[in-house]
């Protein structure tokens, strides 16, 4: 996959009655998920989770079984590609580091994020410090 095609898999959290910060969230999720090699099914289960607590899409059963397939996409690419989806995470996440508001919808999910799969290992932790450089959140305000 060329690092231009994560624009499809970003396309795919898209849509009309979904705020665009769905894309910065799950750009965080799938960075946290992935990073320690694995995307645990708990891990893509707490995404819809947190998308349809935020509002940030419908709640309704075909908009989550889109998202979760859009979700298994992105985190099979970052798994496939680990430096690339790792460098297009952090992209898309420093498109939000000007919002306050979005910042701090991804970063409470990317907290959400860390504690999924009920295991937080280094390569998680580094994550959670690469998404808050990211996001431009400086140590002490977190």
């Amino acid at each position: 996959m060329a690092d231009s095609e994560f624009s499809a898999l970003w396309g795919a959290f898209r849509g009309k009655d979904r705020d665009r910060v769905i894309v910065g969230v799950a750009a965080a999720f799938a960075h946290v998920a992935s990073s320690n090699g694995h995307v645990a099914a708990a891990e893509a289960e707490r995404f819809i989770d947190v998308v349809r607590g935020s509002r940030l899409a419908p709640a309704d059963a075909a908009t989550s079984a889109e998202l979760a397939r859009a979700f298994d996409a992105l985190g099979q690419a970052m798994l496939a590609r680990p430096e690339a989806g790792r460098a297009e995470a952090l992209r898309v996440l420093g498109e939000f580091g000007f919002d306050p508001v979005r910042r701090e919808i991804i970063w409470s999910a990317s907290c959400s994020a860390l504690v999924a799969d009920a295991q937080l290992d280094a390569a998680e932790r580094r994550a959670a410090e690469e998404i808050q450089a990211a996001l431009q959140i400086r140590r002490g305000e977190r």
